[in-house]
């Protein structure tokens, strides 16, 4: 038996979030959520122990602490305590919040010479 408390209960979630680390940010799918952690897609380049701010819903820039990572997926711990749940799960405004794409088709994707009108 172990001596640690028993996890807040987990939910799966279709959520987004911006992940920021030192000085870059990217989206990454929550893939569960806790009052006091999350699960979220593997960004890269986050290691165990790095700290990180997540905004999602109406929660902005949240300190969080990577607690483990994998091939495809990170464990998050939210530092300051218990978040509230129905926060985070509002909707938030993307373009606020997102960094500009800056490489690949999405940087094109509105041009007038990329447009297919029907």
């Amino acid at each position: 038996m172990s001596d640690s408390s028993p996890r807040e209960p987990r939910s799966s979630v279709i959520l987004y979030a911006r992940i920021a680390h030192r000085d870059r940010a990217a989206e990454a799918r929550v893939r569960n959520l806790s009052a006091t952690g999350a699960c979220i897609d593997n960004p890269g380049e986050l290691t165990k122990g790095d700290h990180v701010e997540v905004t999602m819903g109406s929660l902005i820039d949240l300190p969080a602490e990577v607690m483990w990572t994998s091939t495809n997926h990170t464990g998050l711990h939210f530092i300051k305590g218990a978040i509230d749940l129905a926060e985070a799960r509002k909707p938030r405004d993307r373009g606020a919040t997102a960094a500009k794409a800056s490489a690949g088709w999405i940087d094109n994707l509105h041009h007038a010479y990329r447009r297919r009108d029907a």
